[in-house]
């Protein structure tokens, strides 16, 4: 049917490119096709029910360009060239990491603690963001606390030129300072909050990851034997790097969240330890204080 001119419905247009997406093993087949056909008309997907007519033969050539990248495993979101994270959209390509819902809990909480920060009389909270990727965290953050400045840390450049697209298609390069970074090492100075979602699926999981998945940059993905070698360099860094009383927010996987609840008790400088959940209530963060006397 994607041939066709003219079309006897746009009902069983999607339903063609379900049946397509569902024999490749997309596991979302039928919200995969409507966001294909939804992003390729340039309409929402509540409103491709509506669509009465024929679809322009540029847009019939690029749905099957789409379809056929789609098919042979790449990404959705790299097919599309963009996501939607918090209700921001942002450009995504293979060099950055997806942004995905369960990161949406960690910028929540970091939104309530800067706001928090702003209501007690702080006029500019300092934020620090490890490893920015799309730059979705920095940027939600910046959106939703005027009072924010905050420097984003990430080491590819072909990653940091894909976040200062983002960051200036939001218009917030004023108040969002990239920098190329190995981790932490090239920063000084205190922060009121850091936060970051470093890599955290063990090495030896890697190969098993979905096809789609492996498609991401390793780097992003690569967390060590036990997939929590950058959660421990945050907590070590954290000392010199937090401001009194100051918040470190980390995302990990469900089966890392306790085992780093721990470490972070046990170290010198942290008040309290407390998991995150996500929307499905699932533990996906680390959300540690620290104490007030010191830094």
């Amino acid at each position: 049917m994607i041939e066709r001119e003219t079309l006897t419905g746009m009902r069983e247009l999607i339903e063609e490119l379900e049946a397509k997406l569902h024999e490749a093993g997309v596991v979302s087949a039928r919200v995969e096709a409507e966001w294909l056909l939804a992003e390729t008309l340039g309409v929402r997907r509540t409103e491709l029910y509506l669509w009465d007519g024929a679809i322009p033969s540029a847009q019939r050539e690029q749905l099957r360009e789409r379809l056929s990248r789609r098919l042979s495993g790449e990404p959705l979101q790299y097919v599309l060239g963009a996501v939607e994270f918090l209700g921001h959209r942002l450009l995504v390509n293979p060099s950055v990491l997806i942004p995905r819902p369960e990161t949406e809990a960690l910028a929540v909480e970091a939104i309530a603690a800067l706001q928090a920060l702003v209501a007690s009389g702080r006029e500019t909270v300092r934020v620090l963001d490890v490893g920015t990727g799309s730059g979705c965290l920095a940027i939600s953050l910046a959106r939703a606390v005027e009072a924010c400045a905050i420097t984003a840390l990430e080491l590819s450049w072909n990653t940091l030129q894909t976040a200062r697209a983002n960051v200036l298609a939001h218009h917030l390069d004023d108040r969002i300072h990239l920098i190329q970074s190995d981790w932490t090492s090239g920063v000084g100075g205190l922060f009121h909050l850091i936060i970051s979602n470093p890599p955290y699926v063990p090495t030896a999981e890697l190969a098993r990851l979905p096809e789609d998945v492996r498609r991401e940059p390793r780097e992003s993905l690569d967390g060590g034997a036990d997939g929590m070698a950058f959660h421990r360099r945050l907590l070590m860094d954290a000392e010199r790097l937090l401001a009194s009383s100051g918040t470190l927010l980390m995302e990990c996987a469900e089966a890392q969240a306790h085992p780093l609840g721990q470490m972070a008790q046990v170290t010198s400088w942290a008040k309290t330890a407390r998991v995150i959940e996500d929307l499905a209530g699932r533990p996906r963060g680390l959300l540690v204080e620290k104490r007030s006397w010191i830094g």
